[in-house]
């Protein structure tokens, strides 16, 4: 009985989930697309490149104290 209760609800839902996606949202055009991608990859090249620069510092850094500890 339960078992009914669950393929029964599983379909429901996954009717709902077919709708909503043909149906009821909105998709972007192409030229909304191609705009989107394209702050996501300049999003991704500036944090890229301030990852790149704390990693550089913080290695140069270490470099540096260890330097001096290894003097003394």
């Amino acid at each position: 009985m339960r078992a009914l209760s669950f393929i029964g609800k599983t379909r429901q839902f996954w009717n709902e989930t077919v709708a909503e996606v043909w149906t009821k949202a909105v998709w972007p055009t192409p030229k909304e697309l191609a705009q989107s991608t394209l702050v996501v990859v300049v999003s991704i090249a500036i944090l890229s490149a301030c990852v790149f620069v704390f990693d550089f510092s913080m290695h140069e850094l270490v470099r540096f104290v260890t330097h001096l500890v290894g003097g003394l």
